[in-house]
C-alpha cells in the first residue's frame, strides 16, 4: 500500500504521543520528508494543516528548551504558505492554541506575555476576517492562563498575574463562550503560585472572588476544591466550603447549584500550574 498524507499524519501523531525525547525532532523530520516527496511530484503526501498541527503539538509536549519558539516558527511557516495561496496550510484555532500550550509548558522568561500576544493576534484576526477557523475559544484562553500559572521567573510574576485575569475578564465577556471548571482551577493555581504565601489577605480576596464566580457558574468540582485548599488557610477553606474534604464524596455533598455544570472526572490528567508560593504584588480584583 502506497503511503499518503493520512499515513504520514498517523506516524507523526504516534511520535507526538510517544513521550520519547526525540519525538518533536522526528515529527518535524517526517514533515520535511513529506515536503521533499511532494515537491518531487508525489501529490498524495502533501502536508496539510493537520500535519503541521501535530508537529506543533509534538513540540508542545516535548518540554525541551526552545520548543515553544520552534513551534511558533512552524506556525509562521504555515502562515506564509497560506498567504502565498496554498489553502491546505491554513492555521486554525487548534494551531494557535497548541503554540500557546508550548509556551505554557516552556517555563521560559516572557512565556505568559508571548501566549497573550498570540491570543490577541487571533482576536484581531477574527475581528478583521470574521473567520470562525481562527476564533479563540475557552481552550485557547485556558492555555494562556496556564502559561501564567507556570511562570517561573520572579520578574514575570506580577505581569503573569495581570495577564491571567485580563484573559479571564475577556473570556467572561464573550456571549458564545464561558469559563469552565478548568478555567477556575487554573486561576486558583495562578493565585497559589504567584501571590506570596505570607500575604494571606490577598490570597483570600482573590480566592473568594473566584470561588463565588465558580459557584455561581456551577463548576465546582474536586479539582477546584483542591486548588482552593492550596491557596487559602484551612480555616478560610472551611468557611467557604463548609467542610475540609476535596474528594468526589465531598463534592457530592455540596449544593447542587454549585456543581451543576461540573464534570467530576474531566481533565484530571491536565497539568495546571506548579506548586509553591511566590512573591507578587497585592492587588484588588
Amino acid at each position: 500500500v502506497e503511503p499518503d498524507t493520512i499515513t504520514f499524519n498517523a506516524v507523526i501523531d504516534a511520535w507526538a504521543r510517544s513521550g520519547d525525547r526525540r519525538a518533536s525532532k522526528r515529527a518535524e523530520q517526517i514533515l520535511k520528508h513529506m515536503d521533499v516527496l511532494y515537491n518531487a511530484g508525489n501529490k498524495k503526501v502533501k502536508p496539510d494543516t493537520y500535519t503541521y498541527n501535530t508537529v506543533i503539538n509534538a513540540y508542545a509536549k516535548s518540554g525541551e528548551k526552545g520548543a515553544a519558539a520552534r513551534a511558533e516558527q512552524i506556525l509562521a511557516g504555515m502562515e506564509k504558505r497560506y498567504r502565498d495561496g496554498d489553502k491546505d496550510f491554513k492555521p486554525n484555532t487548534r494551531t494557535h492554541t497548541s503554540v500557546i500550550d508550548a509556551w505554557a509548558k516552556s517555563g521560559e522568561r516572557g512565556a505568559a506575555a508571548r501566549a497573550e500576544h498570540i491570543l490577541n493576534t487571533m482576536i484581531q484576526l477574527h475581528k478583521r476576517t470574521n473567520d470562525p477557523d481562527v476564533k479563540p475559544n475557552a481552550h485557547t484562553c485556558n492555555a494562556v492562563m496556564n502559561a501564567c500559572a507556570f511562570t517561573k521567573n520572579p520578574d514575570d510574576w506580577d505581569t503573569a498575574l495581570e495577564i491571567a485575569f485580563r484573559v479571564f475578564d475577556w473570556l467572561s465577556s464573550q456571549k458564545d463562550m464561558r469559563p469552565d471548571a478548568y478555567t477556575f482551577t487554573i486561576l486558583l493555581s495562578v493565585c497559589n503560585n504567584l501571590l506570596p504565601r505570607e500575604d494571606e489577605e490577598s490570597r483570600y480576596t482573590y480566592a473568594l472572588a473566584l470561588f463565588e464566580k465558580c459557584c455561581k457558574a456551577g463548576y465546582v468540582n474536586e479539582f477546584v476544591l483542591r486548588k482552593l485548599k492550596q491557596t487559602v488557610t484551612t480555616e478560610e477553606y472551611v468557611s467557604l466550603v463548609g467542610q475540609r474534604g476535596t474528594d468526589s464524596a465531598c463534592v457530592e455533598s455540596l449544593r447542587t447549584e454549585w456543581t451543576r455544570n461540573a464534570k467530576m472526572h474531566g481533565r484530571s490528567g491536565r497539568r495546571s500550574g506548579h506548586g509553591g508560593g511566590h512573591r507578587g504584588g497585592r492587588r484588588s480584583w
